[in-house]
């Protein structure tokens, strides 16, 4: 993207600027620091920044050069990391779930919270390694010996060195916990001390002693002697006398509206030479029916953080997909639509991320995707037998996403052996998957037509993700339609068949069949925008009705918005 490109340019400006000096003569007067540039902050291409409300949880590594950060992506959560001298931005592999990450020293560990453990990655060999057992994630920090601190919800900050782990702060009278340690350059580490009346106080220890140098609203970083924090929903930086270890002069404000988690997180992440920051954002979502030519979209339901739809076949119950503010993972959940109250009820019952539900076409069973066991397989529950054990359908080394079920035989997709993606079909009581398609691209998202006769998914093989539709897939010259050509993905067909449905930038899209399913080519009119809403996280099509549900923003929510300040220690905000 352009802000990393720019971000790139910036710092090496910044670096040419900062050597000048030494190449003038020494009694001449060297100019001023480079101006501060601040940058929008954006999120990957069909991600977004954090999980739920907390728009911004990263780490910035020691030499400034990556930023770690967590990101959601189809409700999955887990690490990213982007080079700022890059514009791409890489998930990082077994790390669902994870939060509040951490670099070492030597900027080739990082470490996170996740699954109740905390854990390391090491970046030579991309291996996860569990560390110790963290019921409660409040926080972790290297020092430069090698020895980490963290926290854990409850009592003091820990330290763990050669696997032993000792107190590292002392809990004071009015104390209820400590939090967030980050080290302080070479005085020692800071921590957040909540107190009884729930204020928070950030505190150093230095030495063997424990000062308090501030009240304020979230943890604190200390970086190139500047204490950054947040007082009051601004983000603001204040010097720290080394010498004294005392705060001194007055609290410079860097940003406005910037956010703080519950537990006392702020939305930011700092390095000597950038500083990244979210806005406070609630992000809470909602059930909305529209008819799928527009007209009136009436809400339903109470907001929760959902992320998949999915409409039984006799349009009266619907799966969903929810995150969990606390384990953030996803799990199923079922919703009756004709009772009063809306009052989902859980279907899937792992702690391991449940997600991707779909519909058996008797509407009896739910299939859906988990990671419990630490692999993803296809499990299935029917919609009655909540409490039971869910049953097995598919045990493989694929990583099964399920799309569609259509008599015996379940839809999905997974990576192929060069990492693209596949479109495979495998029977619902189980048996050897067997490939769909395989065209050397990413192709997934299958669905059948109600007919069976036409088969539409998502392919990359255009360079973007793109709408296209077969006749007798997997056959050698098999008609194929490519019915988008600006981006498209999560296709769903109308009840007769004569109409095909997508998410394209958040808007619910609509293009129709042009003459007969059997007719060479295929055709389909421009696609059009089939309800005047935006921000649709998801979707899906009634079976007995001209009528779409979708998940939309609550009407309280705002686009969740951040930014990147360059050369941030000269900076003053607006």
């Amino acid at each position: 993207m352009m802000i990393w490109r720019a971000v790139a340019v910036i710092c090496a400006a910044a670096l040419a600027l900062a050597v000048l000096p030494l190449l003038r003569h020494f009694r001449e007067t060297p100019p001023p620091p480079p101006p501060a540039v601040r940058l929008s902050l954006t999120a990957p291409p069909g991600a977004e920044l954090g999980v739920g409300d907390e728009v911004l949880d990263a780490a910035m590594s020691p030499d400034g050069r990556d930023m770690v950060f967590v990101a959601t992506v189809n409700g999955v959560t887990q690490l990213w990391r982007r080079g700022f001298d890059t514009e791409a931005a890489d998930a990082l592999k077994d790390t669902v779930g994870a939060s509040l990450p951490a670099w070492k020293a030597n900027g080739r560990v990082v470490s996170f919270f996740a699954g109740g453990r905390l854990k390391q990655l090491s970046r030579a060999d991309g291996v996860v390694r569990d560390l110790i057992d963290a019921p409660g994630a409040a926080g972790a920090a290297w020092l430069p010996d090698g020895s980490m601190l963290f926290a854990t919800g409850t009592g003091p900050i820990r330290r763990l060195q050669n696997g032993a782990v000792t107190n590292a702060s002392v809990m004071k009278p009015g104390d209820q916990m400590h939090a967030f340690p980050a080290v302080a350059d070479s005085l020692g580490f800071l921590y957040t001390a909540t107190l009884d009346s729930g204020r928070y106080v950030v505190r150093l220890v230095s030495g063997g002693m424990e000062r308090d140098l501030t009240t304020s609203s979230s943890h604190a970083q200390l970086v190139d002697g500047h204490l950054v924090f947040v007082r009051d929903n601004a983000l603001v930086r204040q010097v720290l006398d080394s010498t004294t270890g005392t705060l001194t002069g007055r609290a410079t404000p860097l940003a406005f509206n910037v956010g703080v988690s519950p537990a006392g997180h702020g939305f930011f992440a700092a390095s000597r030479r950038l500083l990244a920051w979210g806005a406070a954002a609630p992000r809470m979502r909602q059930l909305a029916w529209s008819g799928t030519r527009g007209g009136e979209v009436t809400r339903v339901g109470e907001p929760a953080d959902y992320w998949q739809v999915r409409l039984s076949p006799n349009d009266t119950e619907a799966a969903l997909t929810i995150l969990d503010p606390l384990l953030r993972t996803l799990d199923v959940f079922v919703l009756p639509l004709t009772e009063v109250g809306f009052a989902p009820r859980r279907l899937s019952t792992a702690l391991a991320a449940d997600s991707d539900p779909v519909w058996s076409p008797r509407g009896d069973r739910v299939v859906y995707r988990s990671l419990q066991g630490g692999q993803p397989n296809l499990f299935a529950r029917g919609i009655a037998e909540s409490g039971t054990k869910e049953a097995l359908v598919v045990r493989s080394d694929l990583d099964e996403t399920p799309t569609d079920w259509r008599g015996p035989m379940i839809l999905f997709h997974a990576p192929g052996r060069a990492g693209d993606l596949d479109i495979w079909s495998v029977g619902d009581t189980g048996g050897t998957p067997a490939a769909l398609i395989h065209t050397g691209f990413s192709d997934s998202g299958a669905r059948w037509s109600p007919d069976g006769r036409l088969l539409a998914y998502v392919s990359d093989e255009g360079g973007q993700r793109d709408i296209y539709v077969e006749r007798q897939p997997g056959a050698t010259g098999a008609p194929r339609a490519r019915v988008t050509r600006a981006g498209g993905f999560r296709p769903e067909w109308a009840p007769d068949g004569r109409a095909l449905f997508f998410l394209r930038d958040g808007r619910l899209m609509r293009t129709d069949l042009a003459g007969t399913p059997d007719a060479v080519p295929l055709q389909f009119t421009a696609p059009q925008e089939a309800v005047d809403v935006a921000e649709v996280r998801d979707y899906s099509v009634a079976h007995r009705s001209d009528r779409v549900v979708m998940i939309l923003p609550v009407a309280r929510s705002r686009p969740a918005t951040g930014g990147v300040i360059v050369n941030w220690t000269g900076d003053r905000a607006p």
